[in-house]
């Protein structure tokens, strides 16, 4: 074999390698760092790629000029889903969970864990089982200019991770803030993704910023009279206890 096919043959395995690594950045690194934008989508876009069940699309773009991405996880028909948004009816048959991540990007743990899970449902498929009950919606970074505007000190009270973003938006708005003002036009394309695809479950990940706090996880579900009565019955009598009891059974 000559010198030119072992080079060859060389940059194919470190190609290779690198396309078959699905090792975010959180854990290559010890859990202490946190992917950029770039690492990020690209991460997401290779999902895509790997797997007919995930379909990576924007949704926007925000004032600095990053886009704005969804990542759609089903097995549903992507032909008939395309056909009911065409006619304006709810695109997904199965129940919807829309995640989304980095709200505030400086709380960016949800962006990490997403990408983790997707990996378990769309490559190691240990996961794959959750598509044959619900659909997924994944924003990687909701807001990506202040994911952007990394540093070591933006938070310095919260545990890791190394560099992490800021709390608002290039034009200094606070997403979490203006859901009902819509002022912001990251804000403005959200409402037009949400009002598109009507998900069932909203899960909007946040990291507490330093507080001497005995939980690793905690949570807050609408239940109460602010909802339709059935809706909040079926929450708390039936979903609570059952998440609940899930964590208690895995030592939380």
């Amino acid at each position: 074999m000559d010198i030119k096919t072992i080079i060859i043959s060389f940059l194919i395995s470190v190609v290779t390698i690198a396309q078959t690594n699905w090792t975010t950045v959180f854990e290559s690194s010890g859990f202490i760092a946190t992917s950029d934008y770039n690492q990020t989508i690209n991460y997401f876009q290779r999902l895509d790629e790997a797997s007919d069940y995930a379909d990576l699309f924007g949704f926007g773009r925000s004032p600095q000029g990053r886009d704005l991405n969804c990542l759609l996880v089903t097995k549903e028909d992507k032909t008939l889903i395309e056909q009911r948004i065409a006619e304006g009816k709810k695109p997904l048959e199965r129940a919807t969970v829309l995640i989304i991540n980095g709200i505030h990007s400086g709380e960016i743990e949800g962006k990490d864990a997403s990408m983790i899970l997707l990996r378990e449902i769309l490559i190691s498929k240990e996961k794959e089982y959750l598509l044959d009950s619900i659909n997924i919606l994944v924003v990687p970074i909701f807001n990506v200019d202040g994911h952007e505007r990394r540093s070591k000190y933006n938070r310095i009270n919260q545990n890791g991770p190394e560099e992490m973003g800021w709390r608002t938006t290039a034009q200094n708005y606070n997403l979490n803030r203006d859901w009902m003002k819509a002022d912001s036009p990251e804000m403005q394309s959200m409402l037009v993704l949400v009002s598109t695809w009507n998900p069932d479950f909203i899960i909007d990940t946040h990291t507490t910023d330093g507080a001497d706090y005995q939980y690793s996880v905690t949570y807050q579900v609408e239940r109460f009279a602010n909802i339709d009565p059935h809706t909040g019955y079926w929450l708390s009598q039936k979903f609570v206890p059952y998440l609940e009891k899930k964590f208690t059974k895995k030592d939380f």
